[in-house]
């Protein structure tokens, strides 16, 4: 019996298109994802505000699955639908049918997790439920079943984009962490902040961050970057913005208190890279465990968080912001001067 051939209301040129279009968008999006984490200074032209930001998704947790941006599954995904629509195979239905539920998938995250969404992420996603409807339409009474070597096809380029990139591309993505030292000199200088890097330096930057904010974890990443390049010559200082009451009355200031009590175990900096690795994008974090990952003594660590003193010196960080009037996170400071990251990155390239 012959394979029944496809039906002539749906022509191959449709799938086709949409998974081109896909691909395209795939790769923008990509584009976007390595733009957010190696060039957050950088404005990004599908961010219109805090509900439609592409930042703030690409800083999700669900951004990067099995060590492969999720763009890159997208660019994946895409180019094996585009070889089944091709080939007319019956098995481009079940690849539209994982596509279309992906996309569900991660739009209920943007939604409920996020709290927002990005343009070209939703394209992708209508793509992918047009693709769906195509292949219930269409291939999954029409395809043909296609032989061993078409279904090899179909994954060999999409299998070795996958493994080429969690096994062989440096992963941008990840922290340059210094949980298990710090590579500068590093101290405390005479009002009490905590500073690494130059000795004496040329230029020196204060950092105000938020442990739970995800653009803080990729801006501190890019600050070790600096520091990697310019150690003997650029100081960064630690500073804070909570946006919350650190008081002992409201128990607050969790993840601040903690920093402060691994820097009387003399790792302040330690802490300070797990808390960006492991709070932002998770609503709750037992920072006990990080004291744990740093081999802190862990009863005193305890007794330090509940530490009056403790308390006064969160509370003070966060008062000592809002006086400066540092309303975001990551904000910079020069010579007592609030600047932008992308005036930190020209200034840098004067001075060092």
């Amino acid at each position: 019996m012959s394979e029944p051939s496809p039906t002539p209301s749906v022509p191959r040129i449709l799938p086709l298109s949409l998974a081109g279009a896909g691909l395209a968008m795939s790769g923008l999006l990509e584009w976007v994802h390595i733009k957010t984490y190696l060039l957050p200074s950088s404005a990004s032209f599908c961010t219109v505000n805090q509900t439609l930001d592409c930042h703030q998704v690409a800083l999700s947790r669900f951004s990067v699955f099995l060590n492969i941006p999720m763009p890159l599954w997208g660019v994946a995904g895409f180019l094996a639908l585009g070889v089944a629509a091709w080939l007319r195979l019956r098995l481009f239905w079940p690849l539209a049918a994982l596509a279309t539920l992906a996309s569900v998938g991660l739009l209920l995250e943007e939604l409920l997790h996020v709290g927002a969404v990005c343009l070209f992420c939703e394209v992708v996603h209508v793509i992918a439920l047009l693709l769906g409807l195509i292949g219930w339409r269409w291939h999954r009474k029409h395809g043909r079943r296609g032989s061993p070597k078409a279904w090899l096809a179909v994954g060999a380029v999409p299998a070795t984009l996958l493994l080429v990139t969690a096994f062989i591309v440096p992963p941008y993505w990840a922290p340059l962490t210094w949980q298990s030292g710090v590579p500068h000199p590093h101290g405390v200088d005479e009002q009490g902040r905590y500073w690494v890097g130059a000795e004496s330096p040329t230029l020196t930057v204060e950092e105000f961050v938020d442990y739970g904010c995800p653009h803080c974890a990729v801006a501190t990443n890019i600050t070790r970057r600096r520091l990697a390049a310019h150690g003997k010559r650029l100081r960064v200082i630690r500073r804070h913005q909570p946006r919350m009451r650190c008081n002992e009355r409201n128990k607050g200031c969790i993840h601040l208190r903690s920093a402060y009590c691994a820097a009387q175990q003399q790792q302040f900096w330690q802490m300070d890279a797990w808390l960006f690795a492991n709070v932002p994008g998770h609503p709750s974090t037992d920072v006990v465990e990080g004291a744990k990952a740093l081999s802190l003594d862990v009863p005193s660590f305890v007794q330090c968080l509940q530490d009056p003193a403790t308390y006064a010196w969160a509370d003070a960080e966060a008062k000592a912001a809002g006086k400066l009037k540092i309303n975001f996170t990551p904000t910079y400071r020069v010579d007592e001067h609030t600047i932008t990251q992308a005036e930190l990155d020209a200034m840098i390239a004067e001075r060092l």
